[in-house]
C-alpha cells in the first residue's frame, strides 16, 4: 500500500511539472530554434518569422511545393513595407536527380545573362554538407543577395538566401553569419 502512495505522488508531481511547462510557461518560453524539414536553425533575435513565405524560388524543377521560412528585420526600407534584410530557407524535393556541382555553373551563367552583377562565388561547408554560394547585385535596385545551394543524397534542395539593401549589408551580415552557423541537418529516412 505504501508503494502505491509513492507511485501516486510521483505521478501527480510529473503531471504538475508538465502542466507548468506547457500551460503556465508556454507563452513565455518559446523555443529560439526553428525546425524545418531536415534541419534546425536558431532564429535571429528580434527578427520576425514568416512561415510559408512567398517569393523564394527553388530554381530547379520540383514536383511538390517548397517549404520556405523567412526571417525579416522589423526595420523597413524607407517608403515601403519591405524589410531592410531577410534570411530565407527553402527546402524542396527535386523532380529529377540533380548534382549541384554540375548545375551551379549554369546558375551563374543565367544570373549574368539576366543582368545581375555576380560579385563572387564559391563553396563552403555548413554542418556536414558542402554548399555552393553566389554573391550578386540586382542592378535595377540597391538589393544584394547572397545565396547558398546544396542538394543531399535524397535529392532535396536546400537554399539559404540573404537579401539586403546595399546600405544595410554590413549591419546585418553578422546576423546572417551567426544564423548560418547554427544551421544543423537532422537525420531523415526519406
Amino acid at each position: 500500500m505504501h508503494s502505491n502512495q509513492i507511485i501516486g505522488a510521483l505521478l501527480k508531481f510529473c503531471l504538475a511539472i508538465l502542466f507548468l511547462k506547457f500551460v503556465v510557461f508556454g507563452a513565455w518560453l518559446k523555443s529560439p530554434t526553428h525546425k524545418g524539414p531536415g534541419y534546425s536553425v536558431l532564429k535571429p533575435v528580434g527578427w520576425e518569422v514568416i512561415e510559408d513565405a512567398k517569393g523564394v524560388q527553388p530554381i530547379f524543377a520540383a514536383n511538390e511545393k517548397p517549404d520556405v521560412v523567412m526571417f525579416t528585420t522589423p526595420a523597413k526600407i524607407f517608403g515601403t513595407e519591405l524589410p531592410e534584410a531577410s534570411i530565407a530557407i527553402l527546402v524542396v524535393k527535386l523532380a529529377n536527380p540533380t548534382w549541384i556541382e554540375d548545375e551551379f555553373p549554369t546558375l551563374l551563367t543565367a544570373l549574368k545573362q539576366a543582368g545581375y552583377r555576380v560579385v563572387d562565388h564559391g563553396q563552403l561547408k555548413i554542418d556536414s554538407m558542402v554548399f555552393h554560394w553566389v554573391f550578386y547585385q540586382d542592378p535595377s535596385s540597391d538589393m544584394i543577395s547572397l545565396e547558398m545551394y546544396a542538394v543531399n543524397e535524397l535529392n532535396k534542395l536546400y537554399k539559404l538566401q540573404y537579401l539586403v539593401t546595399e546600405d544595410a549589408f554590413k549591419t546585418y551580415r553578422p546576423v546572417f553569419e551567426a544564423t548560418k552557423d547554427t544551421f544543423k541537418f537532422s537525420q531523415q529516412l526519406w
